[in-house]
Order: structure tokens, then C-alpha cells, then sequence
């Protein structure tokens, strides 16, 4: 939960007006939506990856490539858990029936394409387990992941005017529910392999 405050400052010195990009770049956060989501995304992917970094990674207990997506989409849960709490609050206030709606679609969508999207980075972190490259995988985790989140984020900004927006959204969650099953099954059977070795 605590990497979903770090998200916010860190959102903050990027994207706000008087923040490092629009400084550096001279680039405003509605000058271009995809480079805003883009980094939005990989802000948010990279601090959900800082718990398994700091808290995980150097356990003995950490001794099975699997392992590492069931942590991240745990850490992926807290993220959404305090996220999905600071935009409903302020709803709530104004209204009870408006609250229950954005915690609604916020548990269908942003919820499932938090442990989506960080299970794919786990499915990384995974791979990395006996590479020399372990960074070089885990860097290319993140940013896939940040490419299919950003995705869905530009989706759900577009999906009103979007023909057939919603089914969009649909397709690129069912698509990264099948990578995220398939990315298992095949760690799974790698263990299993590790085992009879």
C-alpha cells in the first residue's frame, strides 16, 4: 500500500506542470495522452515492483521462479486496495450511489489490470531467476507491462467515444488474463522439471 503513495509523489514530480518533464521536455500532461499515460503506467509498475525488490527478493524463502508472480500480484492488490480507497472517498462524500459505482468498476477494471499487469512483471522476474541478465528481463517486465497499462488507461479515457470502446477494454484484459495463465503454467512446469533435476 505504502508503494501507491510513492506512485502519487512520484506522478506528481513527473507530470505536474511545474514538474521535471514539462521543465525538461516542455511537454504538458494534455500535450500528448499517450506519453502521459505512458508514464503514469510505468511510474505505477516500477513501485509495485519496489516491495518484491526490497522485501522479497533477498529471502531464502524466495526459492521457486513461481513464487515471484504470486508476490507481485500481492503487492499489486495493496497498491490497488489504497488507490481504489483515495478515489472513492472523495465520492463517497458527495454521494453513497456514486461511491459504490467507482468502487465497482474500479474492482472489474483497475483492480484485475493491477495483478494482470504485475503478474506479467512477475512472469519477468521469473524468467530472470537463473540469467545472467537479470536486470535486462526485469527492466523488460516493467515496461511491457507499462505498455498494456497504459493501453488500458488510454481505453478508458476513450471508451465513450471509442466504437465499441467497452469491448476493447474487455479483449485487452481477457488477452492479458491468457499471457498471465499461460506465463504460469509454463513456471510451473519449470519447477517441476527443477525438481526431478
Amino acid at each position: 500500500m505504502a508503494s501507491a503513495i510513492v506512485a502519487i509523489f512520484a506522478e506528481y514530480f513527473f507530470l505536474d506542470d511545474k514538474g521535471i518533464f514539462p521543465w525538461l521536455f516542455g511537454v504538458t500532461m494534455g500535450a500528448n495522452p499517450f506519453f502521459f499515460f505512458f508514464v503514469i503506467a510505468i511510474v505505477e509498475e516500477y513501485v509495485k515492483y519496489l516491495p518484491f525488490k526490497f522485501l522479497i527478493s533477498g529471502r531464502n524463502e524466495f526459492d521457486e521462479p513461481v513464487d515471484a508472480m504470486i508476490y507481485m500480484m500481492t503487492a499489486a492488490m495493496g497498491f490497488a486496495a489504497l488507490e481504489n480507497a483515495l478515489f472513492a472517498i472523495p465520492l463517497f462524500r458527495e454521494s453513497f450511489f456514486s461511491g459504490i459505482e467507482i468502487v465497482a468498476n474500479r474492482f472489474l477494471g483497475a483492480n484485475l489490470l493491477h495483478a494482470l499487469s504485475s503478474a506479467i512483471v512477475g512472469f519477468f522476474i521469473a524468467k530472470s531467476f537463473l540469467s545472467p541478465r537479470r536486470h535486462h528481463f526485469i527492466a523488460a517486465g516493467i515496461v511491457v507491462a507499462s505498455v498494456l497499462h497504459m493501453a488500458f488507461n488510454y481505453l478508458i479515457l476513450e471508451s465513450r467515444t471509442l466504437p465499441l470502446g467497452v469491448m476493447y477494454l474487455f479483449f485487452l484484459l481477457l488477452l492479458m488474463t491468457i499471457m498471465v495463465l499461460i506465463e504460469f503454467e509454463q513456471l510451473k512446469k519449470r519447477n517441476v522439471n527443477l525438481e526431478r533435476e
